[in-house]
């Protein structure tokens, strides 16, 4: 029977008000990090059950964090690191049987970059260690290693381990730092995984290339993942992974966030915009008698630009994926990683797996299929995308939801549909994805009889998503209105 080996969890954006994983005060608006959610206690009541479900009881599951696990962008330091505290204290314990191996594997995503960040520069810390004093002193490294168990020098988090002695564990968690790919391979070398965040599917994400290329035509592109990353460490750092943590700045930019994800909103917050900026240019003379016509163009070009900073894959609801994210999907596949595959080939020899299983999150829509690329791997890619756990529109999104994804030692693997969002509490059911029938080999076949829905564990967990959905979309809803309502009483 093969048991659980790896559990891959995503976007769990910890700290987050519109996060399911985290507690909310009375006011609906406000995280309250001293408390769990009922969605996060029910979560962990699932992965005990399937890690109990285990026939070799004393080797635990490695959990798989793959990419914003903390709030850093929308939320403070403080409040994301508190949440995720709840979290190891209930999967670590103490004197209790833990769920998973004391080594956590975390791979970074946008809105928890700046722990790669920290992390890379220990890594080029631990180089320093390496060199002579008249050594000259290399450029830093934008990424680690592919395969993580091959790597000598681990890159950690002090960060979080130093969160995780706060509390009492019965063992030492260690947090091992992967950037932009984390990669697992079978004994017989023919099987990759790997695991990405998967922002670099988006072209906003790789915006100072983009202007690289139009300014200096001429220059070499970007193609290996760690030339993307220097050119656009410092962008993706700043806004999707320091805003949150900038004081008052800070809370206001995740208001405009929560407008952006509203259309009606995105209009208000235009018309507020070029309101004031129309009143403000336009204070005297000739200007002011028209101001209405300043205020209208405005208007129109701030709403444009509005909703093209809004248009992430997130916000394209009726396809798990779009095509746009599909054509950047293929180009990373077939490109960077593929380049990144060969350069890890075991001997050096650069023969790329003949098979590779890519697992990614980021747009919070779950779906599992298998892709044929048009240059590089010779074999379908089957993907997996783990999707998330916000509520970030006012309206159910039925593609929105969570995979909690699974591998066994032979990295057969297999998804479990945690959730889908839904208007109605009696379509949240859980299920596993048989959207790959390659995949449903002994392992599925074991999961199958774990995941009984009509077990308690599983309708509890089932009925408190359904119930905070619902409630993090009308907080939305609060939100926004109040932010309107407080500028309207202000002016």
């Amino acid at each position: 029977m093969p048991d659980i080996r790896y559990v891959c969890l995503s976007d769990l954006h910890f700290g987050a008000e519109n996060s399911i994983l985290s507690h909310l005060k009375d006011d609906h608006v406000t995280v309250d990090p001293a408390k769990a959610s009922s969605v996060l206690d029910a979560l962990v009541a699932v992965l005990k059950t399937l890690i109990d479900g285990n026939e070799d009881q004393t080797r635990k599951p490695t959990l798989i964090l793959n990419g914003d696990i903390l709030e850093l962008a929308l939320a403070s330091d403080n409040v994301a690191l508190m949440v995720f505290e709840l979290f190891l204290d209930r999967i670590f314990p103490s004197g209790a049987e833990p769920l998973f191996d004391p080594t956590v594997l975390y791979q970074p995503g946008n809105h928890d970059h700046h722990l790669w960040e920290t992390a890379r520069e220990r890594q080029y810390a631990n180089l320093l260690d390496t060199l002579e004093p008249d050594d000259v002193l290399p450029v830093p490294w934008h990424g680690t290693s592919l395969y993580y168990l091959e790597d000598s020098r681990p890159v950690h988090s002090e960060l979080l381990e130093e969160l995780a002695k706060r509390r009492p564990h019965d063992q030492a968690i260690t947090f091992r730092v992967s950037y932009p790919n984390l990669g697992l391979r079978s004994k017989d070398q023919k099987t990759s995984v790997v695991f990405h965040h998967g922002h670099n599917v988006e072209s906003i994400y790789h915006l100072m290339t983009t202007l690289k290329d139009f300014v200096f035509p001429g220059r070499p592109p970007a193609t290996e993942v760690w030339d993307i990353e220097a050119e656009n460490f410092a962008w993706i750092d700043f806004f999707w992974s320091t805003l949150g943590r900038s004081g008052d700045v800070g809370e206001q930019v995740g208001l405009v966030y929560d407008m952006l994800q509203d259309d009606h909103a995105i209009q208000r917050l235009a018309g507020n915009l070029a309101d004031g900026i129309a009143t403000r240019v336009a204070r005297r003379g000739v200007l002011m008698k028209c101001r209405w016509l300043l205020k209208a163009v405005l208007h129109k070009v701030l709403s444009f630009v509005a909703s093209k900073v809004a248009a992430s894959e997130r916000r394209i609801p009726k396809v798990p994926l779009s095509e746009k994210s599909r054509i950047g999907m293929l180009a990373y596949l077939s490109g960077p990683l593929t380049l990144q595959l060969a350069a890890e080939a075991p001997n050096k020899d650069r023969r790329l797996p003949e098979h590779v299983k890519f697992i990614f999150g980021h747009t919070h829509k779950p779906f599992v299929e298998s892709t044929q690329l048009d240059r590089g791997l010779a074999n379908p890619v089957r993907i997996f995308n783990s999707g998330g756990w916000v509520v970030d529109t006012k309206e159910v999104e039925p593609f929105h939801g969570a995979n909690l994804v699974l591998l066994d030692d032979d990295l057969e693997v297999a998804c479990i549909r945690l959730f889908n969002q839904a208007t109605d509490a009696a379509q949240y059911r859980v299920r596993l994805d048989d959207g790959l029938p390659a995949e449903q080999g002994p392992f599925y076949q074991h999961l199958s009889e774990l995941v009984r829905p009509d077990d308690d564990v599983w309708k509890n967990f089932s009925q408190a998503v359904a119930a905070l959905v619902t409630e993090r979309a009308n907080s939305l809803t609060d939100i926004i209105d109040h932010a309107f309502d407080t500028r309207t009483t202000a002016s």
